[in-house]
């Protein structure tokens, strides 16, 4: 009978962890927490700060301003928010007609503001076709 001898195995080298890997996921931890620390102190304390205006009132009707025809649209604003800037907007569509103003307010909280649009129409425009407008009101 034929021995064997048994030799140790020899011991495996132990895998060295690139050094690399350990600073790139410090760089990531690092960037989480600093982006978690930039929205809970920068970000929501900006957008709870905010005006939060609304539209409580909206009328639009035609008349002369000299010899012009044109149509007003107001507007009452009330700022539920803290103060702060407001852009308010107004749109009046007729057949062959649209367009688009926006008013820039500042607004200290609880205040209501009137805002009056005037859109130039021809009396002609205002008497053939339906004319539509609405308002709204942004925080800028």
């Amino acid at each position: 009978m034929e021995q064997k001898s048994e030799q140790p195995t020899p011991a495996q080298p132990k895998k060295k962890t690139n050094p690399i890997v350990y600073i790139a996921v410090g760089i990531l931890i690092g960037a989480i927490i600093i982006s978690v620390i930039y929205i809970a102190v920068v970000y929501v304390p900006h957008v709870a700060s905010l005006p939060k205006p609304e539209i409580t009132k909206l009328d639009g009707y035609g008349g002369f301003e000299g010899l012009n025809y044109v149509y007003y649209v107001d507007v009452t604003v009330k700022n539920n928010g803290e103060e702060g800037y407001v852009s308010v907007f107004a749109e009046l569509k007729a057949t062959g007609k649209y367009e688009k103003q926006e008013q820039i307010l500042y607004m200290y909280k609880g205040q209501s503001q009137n805002v009056r649009f005037t859109f130039d129409i021809t009396l002609w425009g205002a008497l053939t076709s339906q004319v539509t407008y609405k308002a709204w009101a942004v925080p800028k």
